[in-house]
């Protein structure tokens, strides 16, 4: 992220491990990851949270052009259907495939694992997928409860 802005600036700490932190900070890193002013970024992150995306299932519940209007609102509207249509495919994809972004953390060996099941999403780029790995902590890799368990 050039401009150095970080987690911290938006109240997320993926150091704690905890679910919610972890989401919160893969929505952010999605939206960081298009050429696009971080301070554009960072209020249109702030406004989708203010607008109940507190979770990758609730992308599913949202229409297209909801959901261009909320990026819009937010400031995101040099890139609002790419990253409508973005979020609207990685979010459920990732809740289908892992159940959460804690158990895709948790599940993947270590950051290289990491950023390859990222990148695997249609979307999610080699920088998208190196914002949100360089923040997480590494005694999360390999936690994961047996049998896919998430939380």
């Amino acid at each position: 992220m050039s401009d150095n802005l970080t987690p911290a600036d938006l109240d997320i700490d993926p150091s704690t491990g905890s679910p919610v932190q972890l989401y919160r900070w893969l929505l952010a890193s999605l939206l960081f990851g298009r050429r696009i002013q971080q301070e554009i970024a960072a209020q249109t992150y702030r406004t989708l949270i203010d607008h109940g995306f507190t979770s990758p299932a609730r992308f599913s519940t949202v229409g297209r052009e909801q959901l261009r209007r909320i990026l819009d609102e937010g400031g995101y509207a040099r890139f609002d259907y790419i990253m409508t249509d973005e979020l609207r495919d990685v979010m459920p994809g990732l809740a289908d495939e892992y159940g959460s972004v804690h158990h895709l953390v948790a599940s993947s060996a270590d950051r290289d694992e990491l950023i390859e099941r990222l990148t695997a999403f249609t979307g999610i780029g080699p920088v998208t997928a190196r914002i949100f790995a360089d923040a997480m902590p590494s005694q999360l890799y390999g936690t994961a409860q047996p049998s896919g368990v998430s939380s």
